[in-house]
């Protein structure tokens, strides 16, 4: 199906149109040859003047002068609406017919000056194509030339063996600097489409390959896949053995996966510690499959330090998006790619993660004006989770933990669904909060409490106007709710508490005890499932934490807790 990324690279690189130096080229011998079919109309004439018993007028003469340069710009004209073999055809017919007009001029002309014309498909043809191509202008015009002095019996031999010595010397002189320009511009391009730490693909490559395979994709009414790489806790890696080691590890890590890659697409280095993987003509399906691939051979890897990092070993987060099903430009293509990476970098990391959006889903339910109140808020909510660097991904991890805890208590799907929603959107009213507050190391003022006791009411507020999320604003408004009646912004307790706000309490609770915050330290799983075990019926419903116990526990996660 593909062959090597290499000559998908090659395909580019002697891509003719729309190259620099191909239109300067296009320029020098468009002047070219419109000086040198100005030298035949001089010949032309000459001869004509010559041969004619009639007065020729300077009028005359001077429009059968301009008459070549004319035809030479009409040709170029056409000849720009021509791919590249209709050009190398319509050189060939012109470059025949000009050297047969040269030819027939000479016949009548003995000076040996205007010999020199015979040069101009040579010129033309080894600056544009290369010395082969000179080489066989230069045995045609030698050839005329040989045949037109056989004819008229020369007298001078040694004129026409030093004209024939210029032909050819033009033909390896000219050829041969143009091939050599050609090869030094190709390498050039080559490494300039290379990232110099890695020996793959730079960004811009990236971008380069995207567009094609996209347009590809388009006018064949295929798929591609995109895979985007992020290696994890490299960061605390290169800070602690240095950027020297860190660096080498970046070139293994970017072997692996060109190696498990180059037979479906084409990597590249996006950036820092991210790597991109184009798929052409491949399903989502096909991008996990390579994705897994690569983070197994990536866990296998054996380098010096490894064993500081988590899991002693160096892991990757892989997200993986596709064209058409989720993005119709590579900008969309792009971002939800890295949507499907960060879910799955804060999710769990070591993972890959096909884009799945539950909000494209809400919103096939809704009416047009509500899909744009929705969209509204998904912004909004990728702006607060911009504002909080540390709990990036949060809303997803909620909302699954919400909907195992709805799962496992039998909820009706409707309800589910008003889970879905209510945790995704549970921390919208956030916006409303300064980043430094959310951000904040130490202990809040009492203005600043004021802030975040304030996000639930703002947050419902914002999502009340969507007629088919009424039943979760509920959810929203109380999800800070205690089950002892200690909570905020109301003080409401028990079952005055909507069941989803405290399902949501519960799931919002653990993920914040296990995430990284600036004002608490991080749990483990088990120290926060013990924690909220220790406040159940106190913070926390205890139907709803012995569901969230029998989740955990029954998936493996974690050992039953006393």
């Amino acid at each position: 199906m593909y062959t090597t990324s290499y000559q998908y690279l090659g395909a580019i690189v002697l891509k003719y149109k729309g190259s620099i130096r191909n239109k300067k080229a296009e320029e020098y011998v468009f002047i070219s040859q419109i000086v040198f079919l100005l030298l035949v109309g001089i010949l032309f004439v000459r001869v004509r003047h010559n041969t004619s018993f009639l007065f020729n007028s300077l009028y005359i003469n001077i429009i059968l002068l301009l008459i070549p340069a004319v035809a030479v710009i009409i040709i170029k004209i056409l000849q720009k609406k021509m791919s590249l073999g209709d050009q190398k055809r319509a050189d060939t017919v012109f470059n025949l017919f000009y050297l047969a007009l040269t030819l027939y001029f000479l016949n009548y002309e003995s000076e040996s000056f205007f010999k020199i014309l015979l040069l101009m498909p040579i010129v033309i043809c080894s600056l544009q194509y290369g010395a082969r191509s000179g080489y066989f202008w230069a045995f045609l015009s030698s050839t005329g030339l040989f045949f037109l002095e056989m004819i008229n019996k020369p007298v001078r031999v040694d004129e026409d063996v030093i004209v024939i010595g210029v032909l050819w010397l033009f033909a390896w002189l000219l050829g041969n600097m143009t091939e050599a320009e050609k090869e030094i511009r190709e390498e050039l391009q080559y490494q300039a489409a290379l990232d110099g730490l890695t020996g793959i693909y730079n960004h811009r490559s990236f971008y380069d390959f995207l567009d094609k395979y996209l347009d590809n994709a388009k006018f064949e009414n295929d798929s591609l896949a995109l895979i985007m790489i992020d290696v994890d806790f490299f960061k605390y890696y290169n800070d602690t053995y240095g950027h020297r080691k860190g660096d080498e590890v970046l070139r293994l890590l970017a072997q692996i996966i060109d190696k498990v890659a180059r037979n479906k697409g084409l990597s590249a280095r996006y950036g820092g510690d991210e790597f991109a993987v184009i798929l052409p003509k491949c399903s989502g399906k096909d991008g996990l499959e390579v994705g897994e691939m690569v983070r197994q051979e990536v866990e296998k890897l054996k380098f010096e330090g490894a064993d500081i990092l988590p899991h002693g070993k160096i892991t990757i987060s892989v997200g993986v998006a596709t064209f058409p099903e989720n993005a119709n430009t590579k900008e969309k293509l792009v971002q939800k790619a890295d949507e499907a990476l960060y879910k799955a970098k804060y999710t769990s990391t070591n993972s890959v993660e096909l884009y799945y959006s539950v909000f494209e889903e809400i919103k096939n339910s809704l009416q047009d004006k509500e899909k744009e109140l929705l969209s509204s808020m998904r912004t909004l909510l990728m702006v607060v989770n911009a504002k909080d660097r540390y709990t990036y991904g949060h809303c997803e991890r909620v909302m699954h933990y919400a909907v195992q805890i709805g799962r496992t208590m039998s909820l009706w799907e409707w309800e589910i669904q008003n889970l879905t929603v209510g945790a995704l959107l549970h921390d919208i009213g956030k916006i409303e909060v300064s980043r430094e507050v959310l951000n904040k190391p130490g202990k809040l003022t009492e203005e600043e409490w004021f802030a975040i006791r304030q996000h639930p009411v703002w947050g419902a507020d914002m999502i009340r106007p969507i007629s088919s999320l009424s039943d979760a604003v509920d959810i929203v408004q109380y999800h800070h709710e205690n089950f002892d009646g200690t909570g905020y912004p109301y003080r409401i307790k028990g079952e005055e508490i909507p069941l989803g706000a405290r399902i949501l309490r519960v799931a919002d609770s653990f993920d914040a005890m296990t995430s990284n915050r600036p004002y608490k330290r991080i749990f483990t799983f088990q120290e926060a499932l013990e924690e909220i075990q220790a406040h159940s019926g106190t913070c926390y419903d205890p139907e709803v934490v012995e569901a969230f116990t029998e989740y955990l526990v029954g998936t493996g996660i974690l050992s039953n807790t006393a």
